[in-house]
């Protein structure tokens, strides 16, 4: 089969084209034919050695697709079932509702190979299936526990979000960011989004978002404040990480959450204390999803609650090359999806 392979670490050169043999699935596991596979910045800090991966891996740990082959001891799924998978696989053993948390975990693209490639066979308890009523490409569902199902679980299960708050979404023209705010909208919650872009501010109003701010070097907490009469909001989903993180800590209100989700600049950070503690702010981490938050994202995109935003590009090493440069650039408008 053909897959892209990272050979070492440093710029987007280190990514090759290769044809190595497909693989055979062990007991328990099944063979995907990959119909999609996202394209993610945390790609691009593996690629740069900010983590540290087995080399040489196969990257990417969005996926998509359909079974073609069942191991030995796989009753829950069959050939021709359409599946999304988390981003890792987890022992067997794990507490169900804290897969993400397990030991032994192993990260797909990092730990074992992921989906830059035509096949990919995974533990069949790491996938949940899609159904045959769709509104949504099987391709699309290949961001399904990456993005909509870690903005699901930062707000449902981690923000503790209530119907009728309004929360803050950083980073909202990128993939991540224009998926959560559909996430909580879908939630019911109002939502204000904040990017550095005209160009995508426009996407964002025409998904329905409630406010749209494009800032530059003055920050946005100010005009959030100004959209909240000066109260702030109840929730920030922080996924842009240390460049953002001081604006959005001035832009929630006394008592409110602040949901780390995204990480782009991998150094420490400083934060002005004063910020968290005399407001009461609560500061949490969100781990990216388990399986019944990537059960409910997969619902969320089959009834069209949340509508995909991605561009598709072929299997190919200088398109790939070209997604990871416009990833760390900034320029990426929605998910970019490996389609072999």
């Amino acid at each position: 089969m053909k897959a892209i392979v990272q050979t070492g670490y440093g710029g987007p050169e280190v990514l090759v084209e290769r044809d190595i043999d497909t693989p055979t699935p062990g007991e328990g596991e099944v063979l995907v034919r990959v119909a999609g596979c996202g394209v993610c910045y945390r790609d691009t800090l593996v690629r740069r050695g900010h983590m540290r991966a087995r080399l040489p891996v196969i990257p990417g740990h969005e996926l998509a697709g359909q079974v073609v082959e069942v191991g030995e001891g796989v009753e829950e799924l069959n050939k021709g079932d359409n599946v999304a998978s988390l981003i890792y696989t987890f022992p067997k053993n794990c507490k169900r509702g804290e897969e993400n948390l397990c030991r032994g975990n192993q990260w797909l693209g990092e730990d074992r190979d992921g989906c830059y490639a035509e096949y990919v066979s995974l533990p069949h308890w790491s996938l949940v299936k899609i159904g045959a009523h769709s509104e949504a490409p099987l391709e699309s569902y290949s961001f399904a526990a990456c993005i909509v199902g870690t903005a699901y679980r930062a707000l449902k299960q981690r923000a503790k979000a209530v119907e009728g708050e309004t929360v803050l979404v950083t980073g909202a023209g990128g993939g991540l960011g224009l998926h959560s705010a559909q996430v909580a909208r879908a939630l019911g919650l109002r939502v204000i989004a904040v990017t550095r872009s005209e160009e995508k501010a426009r996407i964002l109003e025409s998904l329905g978002v409630d406010n749209v701010v494009v800032y530059g070097s003055g920050g946005f907490s100010q005009e959030v404040k100004k959209l909240t009469d000066g109260e702030g909001v109840d929730i920030v989903l922080e996924n842009v990480g240390g460049p953002t993180l001081d604006q959005s800590l001035r832009s929630v209100r006394k008592g409110g959450r602040v949901i780390l989700t995204g990480n782009v600049d991998p150094r420490p950070q400083q934060v002005l204390l004063g910020l968290v503690i005399l407001k009461e702010t609560g500061v949490l981490g969100s781990l990216n999803s388990t399986l019944s938050d990537l059960q409910e994202a997969v619902g969320l995109l089959s009834n069209g609650a949340v509508k995909p935003v991605y561009k598709r590009i072929p299997l190919s090493v200088d398109e790939v090359r070209q997604a990871h440069s416009l990833l760390e650039a900034g320029k990426a408008q929605g998910r970019i999806v490996i389609a072999p």
